[in-house]
């Protein structure tokens, strides 16, 4: 699998949750760490340190959504959120001020 299709979605959650870097550099980043990914269960992959929700079709991964970089089995935790009816804070500033301390999240 060489072709990296990275939905508008995941560009904007990596821009958010890891780093802001231009579309092109980050595709090539993900295209060298592809051919051997840290870790890849039922969904989920792992390049270069942040986990990501993907798909294949032919030679192609899609990355649809970026979940950033945790020290935590990411798939696990997911699932135990689901089940428990819960969420995990996926980090990015939301849910934080400025103090560190949790604020309410407003939809």
């Amino acid at each position: 699998m060489n072709e990296i299709i990275l939905t508008r979605h995941a560009f904007e959650r990596y821009c958010q949750r890891v780093e802001r870097i231009k579309r092109d550099e980050l595709v090539e980043l993900l295209r060298q760490h592809a051919e051997r990914p840290t870790n890849k269960k039922r969904g989920y992959i792992e390049l270069a340190g942040v986990w990501w929700r993907y798909g294949a079709r032919n030679s192609a991964i899609i990355l649809y959504t970026c979940y950033g970089r945790h020290h935590m089995d990411l798939p696990a935790a997911i699932r135990w959120a689901k089940r428990h009816r819960d969420r995990i804070n996926l980090g990015g500033g939301e849910g934080f001020g400025s103090d560190g301390e949790a604020k309410a999240i407003r939809r």
